[in-house]
């Protein structure tokens, strides 16, 4: 990635100036024993690339501020002046001279240097990921959901409200009201039984109703009796 194109261009320099420079990757500024050439990464931002492929690439532009530093200003001058030469010739680089204000300069506690930008290219590969074609008639699956109401009563048939109803099959819960009346839903195709669970008046009851049984008059409540003492 990055570390790939700093390695490359750490090479590049060094055949170009032929010479034993340090070459950094920090900020300008940064002091060394000896002269150096700061090639400091200072901005990234989107490129957009020209593909004619189905992949999807990510174009980064990488841009790096060169600049030399020496106790010999004409030594300065002179490597940056080669550098510059070389990396016109360079398809894969773009040379530019940025305006870099003096705040700048400020941060990097130094005197303005002379400079230059390299703009290079990272190019990132993403692979699309492609869906199989669908060879033969998909099967679509329906289902009829049936709003189911009825009334939970103890004895005598009176009405019992606040009961908790649990529904396992789709883990809902639900409590009847101030009549003893609920409603809910249920697959009419795959369930072939209204199963559930109530709590009443301190005692648990396990509940299994055949859905044709309720199915029979659908628009009447269904009604639950259960065993409670008077």
């Amino acid at each position: 990635m990055i570390d790939e194109i700093d390695r490359r261009l750490k090479e590049w320099i060094t055949t170009v100036i032929d010479s034993q420079l340090v070459i950094t990757f920090e900020h300008p500024g940064t002091k060394k024993d000896q002269p150096a050439v700061s090639v400091y990464l200072y901005s990234m931002e989107y490129s957009t690339p020209n593909s004619t492929t189905r992949e999807i690439p990510l174009q980064i532009a990488l841009s790096y501020l060169l600049t030399v530093q020496s106790d010999d200003q004409v030594e300065s001058h002179k490597y940056l002046g080669k550098i510059l030469y070389a990396a016109r010739s360079q398809s894969d680089m773009e040379v530019g001279f940025p305006a870099l204000p003096a705040q700048f300069w400020q941060a990097m506690g130094i005197a303005p240097l002379p400079h230059f930008s390299l703009r290079v290219p990272l190019m990132m590969t993403r692979e699309v990921e492609y869906c199989p074609v669908i060879k033969t008639q998909p099967h679509i699956g329906i289902s009829t959901i049936t709003h189911i109401t009825g009334i939970v009563v103890g004895p005598l048939d009176r009405p019992i409200p606040g009961a908790k109803i649990i529904l396992p099959h789709s883990k809902t819960v639900i409590y009847t009201d101030n009549r003893g009346e609920f409603s809910t839903t249920a697959d009419a195709n795959s369930q072939r039984t209204f199963n559930c669970k109530i709590d009443a008046k301190g005692k648990q009851f396990s509940i299994s109703v055949p859905m044709q049984q309720i199915l029979k008059t659908p628009r009447v409540p269904f009604t639950i009796h259960l065993d409670l003492e008077v």
